[in-house]
């Protein structure tokens, strides 16, 4: 017969695991998001140094190895949104704002036959100050943008020719 110590252990153990593999399970969807986000093809073992710290800095901005998922975590899993902090570099700012304006695609480009891009600036301004504490360039954000949608706009002209 097994005394109370030895089965409140066992059964602490495989809480404890159980606990461990959600958070497992939940590293690996976070990690292939980002990868997909980041049009990452090969492993991240085979990634260079500085990638893989780049990597590791962005899973962990969204998943901890003690507590599992975060607010932003959930928030990437459900909605497969990019959350800014401060440690986030030009790269991740440029993948916000193109998704972003894949978003508001049409507000973007009613701005810009308006000729007022000091709203596209100031409104990505706002968001990536509110997350970052950071200020971007405003050509920064108009080569950002103006790119994604000159592919819109030359893609729908491409289709209508043929």
């Amino acid at each position: 017969m097994r005394t109370y110590s030895q089965v409140y252990n066992q059964s602490k153990k495989e809480v404890l695991d159980a606990r461990q593999a959600v958070f497992e399970k939940q590293k690996i969807a976070v990690t292939n998001v980002l990868k997909e986000e980041y049009m990452i093809r090969g492993k991240i073992s085979e990634m260079s140094k500085k990638d893989k710290e780049m990597m590791m800095k962005r899973l962990l901005e969204y998943w901890n190895p003690k507590t599992g998922l975060n607010a932003a975590g959930v928030k990437l899993l459900n909605e497969n949104v990019i959350t800014l902090s401060k440690d986030s570099n030009k790269e991740d700012l440029k993948l916000f704002i193109n998704k972003q304006t894949k978003k508001n695609l049409d507000q973007i480009i009613e701005c810009f036959r308006l000729g007022r891009q000091d709203i596209i600036v100031e409104s990505f301004n706002d968001e990536v100050k509110q997350m970052t504490g950071r200020t971007l360039k405003a050509d920064f954000i108009l080569d950002t943008v103006w790119g994604l949608v000159g592919r819109f706009i030359k893609g729908s002209v491409d289709t209508k020719k043929k």
